[in-house]
């Protein structure tokens, strides 16, 4: 979305200036004067520094904890919202974060509220933060709200580290490995067995089958690269896709292994994001809402917007999800329980802890079988080379003798 910036007056006359992110020029003048703000200026701004869109990938999980819970220190002590955000744009080493809390200082004191100025700033801060903020505003808790969205954030951080950890090995260990293979079948196989196509003698099937291979790796890696590319963009734009998506998404959940393991990191995320919604006072419609696009898997969008639709006409939600058969029956049992006794927040928060750990060790057990299962598939296929480049060699040492 373009990045707008702005100088105009407040309904006090004084000048103020900021960005906002938006469609079309009309869009933000639109919003700008439902504000009451007098725009003065308005201009797209193309500054490689301050587009957002450029930010997204600057901005991490645990800076964006470690800046929100010093925000809830800040408010908790006693200062302002202006006085304490003016304190981390000074203390921030951050560029970016220190460009975007200017920007939002500045619409603050334009007269926005807290959440207004975030949610201009969609590439740093999502719906759950932004709504989360504002229900905290309207409870007068703010900073109780932001210590738990930090909380939240740091969280999130740790389970997708631990995803990242667990993929990292075999991903790297499969690239060298295929990376090893393919110099030694175009490079140094080549050489090796060209001794035996001048013996004129009849090959052992083991040999011809190595020949073939590094022969064709060889002379038509081109192609090989022009495919993979090929596979890989029309897999690209397949998954972009709903249905494309859709299959991915229920072919994992179906994996035998893997499957067990994805869901159990589907749902600690849910989890965690519907009761810390929920505990910061967001509605549950909202909630519900705002956590199938945090979680983005087809599988339980689809669940979730069965349940928001259920939810909505007074139905439980433990009802809906029961019924849709795409939730564990032991978090089922959670919520139901929760709503039961009021306390659907913290026993979500309770259950998200609980499946964070299960995911954690499944995660570590799978990674420690990836390692000698890496290994061993990479001995039988050194093991077929050495064998199929020893069988000749003894063949001609027995026509020797």
């Amino acid at each position: 979305m373009p990045l707008f910036q702005y100088k105009a007056y407040n309904a006090d006359g004084k000048e103020i200036s900021g960005n906002m992110e938006a469609v079309s020029h009309h869009e933000a003048r639109e919003r700008l004067k439902k504000e009451g703000i007098y725009l003065k200026e308005l201009f797209s701004s193309t500054t490689k520094d301050i587009s957002l869109n450029r930010w997204r990938f600057r901005v991490s999980l645990p800076e964006l904890a470690a800046i929100t819970h010093q925000l809830s220190t800040l408010l908790s002590s006693g200062a302002t919202l202006y006085d304490a955000l003016s304190i981390l744009i000074n203390e921030e080493e951050s560029k970016t974060l220190k460009r975007v809390l200017s920007a939002v200082k500045e619409s603050i004191s334009g007269g926005s509220s807290l959440a207004k100025a975030l949610e201009k700033h969609p590439a740093i801060f999502h719906d759950v933060y932004v709504r989360s903020v504002e229900a905290g505003e309207i409870s007068g808790t703010l900073e109780n709200i932001l210590a738990g969205l930090a909380e939240y954030l740091e969280t999130r951080a740790k389970v997708y580290d631990q995803l990242k950890t667990a993929l990292l090995y075999p991903v790297l260990m499969t690239l060298v490995g295929t990376g090893v293979l393919f110099f030694l079948f175009t490079f140094v196989i080549p050489k090796i067995t060209g001794i035996f196509e001048d013996t004129h003698q009849a090959l052992p099937l083991m040999t011809v089958i190595l020949l073939n291979i590094a022969w064709f790796l060889k002379n038509d890696w081109p192609f090989i690269l022009i495919g993979i590319c090929s596979a890989g963009w029309g897999l690209h734009k397949l998954l972009k896709r709903p249905k494309g998506k859709e299959i991915r998404d229920r072919l994992l959940l179906q994996l035998p292994v893997l499957g067990r393991i994805a869901v159990k990191f589907y749902m600690a995320n849910f989890a965690r994001t519907l009761g810390s919604l929920l505990q910061s006072g967001v509605s549950i419609l909202n909630a519900i809402d705002m956590t199938k696009r945090v979680l983005n898997n087809a599988v339980f969008e689809s669940a979730l917007n069965k349940a928001g639709k259920d939810v909505a006409e007074g139905a439980p939600l433990s009802i809906s999800l029961k019924n849709s058969g795409t939730f564990p029956a032991i978090l089922v049992h959670v919520i139901a329980t929760g709503e039961k006794s009021g306390k659907l927040d913290s026993l979500l928060l309770k259950a998200a802890a609980s499946y964070e750990k299960d995911f954690e060790s499944a995660a570590n057990r799978l990674l420690s079988l990836l390692e000698p299962i890496l290994i061993l598939a990479m001995g039988v296929i050194v093991g077929f080379i050495v064998i199929a480049i020893l069988l000749p060699i003894f063949q001609l040492n027995q026509i020797i003798r």
